[in-house]
């Protein structure tokens, strides 16, 4: 079995990386049977994040370290790695893409696989128009910003937003306002993941907004079309008991 071994950058992880490479080897992600992270979910997150764009996607086996937080992470234990890896459970994650248009005209297409943030860049509020691809009406909000999540996401940022807690695996994304000045229907929403959203940032030349995943931020904003990539899922392996917890953490029974 071929594994290809990412860490943190800090000095437990390194020093547990170190241990695991001396113990089952270490190859490219390229050549790699499986990708194994050591961190936290930040690492995982960019090592599945590094797989958007490949042909041949690889799946990622997570383990978190000592003082790491998340959901992602499997408990760190050096030994019996290739059993872990043969049982572990695979986990499907759907991929969500922004198509984002700038003030000055520049477009760019960002994923994410937790959340997409729409956040002010000073401090005054913005105001969203918030169109549901195909309709007519169009709805605005003013506040902070706003959350899409996936059913993985809405564990983590969006639950602390207030935001409703999705099932994993369930073919639901949550739409969750950030400090919003009135609450209506869009501040906690649940959406069908076939949904195309289009958010246009009023006056962003005076109330500036910028887009963020874990891996990238975009400032300056005009427009952003919010939507689900069908075509696009990644996959994480998770211990059955980490899957059991996550799987009720989310309101699902095991």
């Amino acid at each position: 079995m071929k594994i290809a071994f990412i860490a943190s950058p800090r000095p437990g992880a390194q020093d547990v990386l170190g241990q695991f490479v001396s113990r089952y080897g270490q190859c490219t992600i390229a050549d790699a049977d499986y990708v194994v992270t050591v961190g936290g979910d930040g690492t995982a997150l960019k090592a599945l994040h590094a797989q958007l764009d490949v042909a041949k996607k690889k799946t990622v086996f997570a383990m978190r370290t000592q003082g790491s937080i998340g959901f992602l992470c499997n408990p760190l234990q050096i030994s019996d790695l290739v059993d872990r890896l043969t049982n572990a459970i695979p986990v499907d994650l759907p991929v969500l893409q922004a198509d984002v248009e700038r003030v000055e005209g520049q477009r760019q297409t960002l994923f994410a696989i937790n959340e997409i943030v729409l956040f002010r860049q000073r401090l005054q509020q913005g105001r969203f128009n918030l169109t549901v691809h195909g309709e007519k009406t169009t709805t605005t909000i003013a506040g902070d910003g706003l959350a899409l999540a996936t059913p993985l996401g809405s564990t983590g940022y969006n639950q602390s937003l207030g935001g409703p807690r999705l099932s994993l695996g369930s073919r639901l994304l949550a739409l969750t306002g950030i400090a919003l000045a009135h609450r209506n229907p869009w501040h906690r929403m649940v959406l069908n993941d076939r949904i195309i959203l289009d958010v246009d940032v009023v006056e962003a030349e005076h109330h500036p907004v910028r887009i963020e995943t874990i891996i990238e931020t975009v400032p300056d904003i005009r427009h952003a079309r919010l939507c689900c990539n069908g075509d696009r899922t990644i996959t994480l392996l998770l211990d059955r008991g980490v899957l059991n917890e996550l799987m009720a953490f989310s309101g699902q029974r095991c």
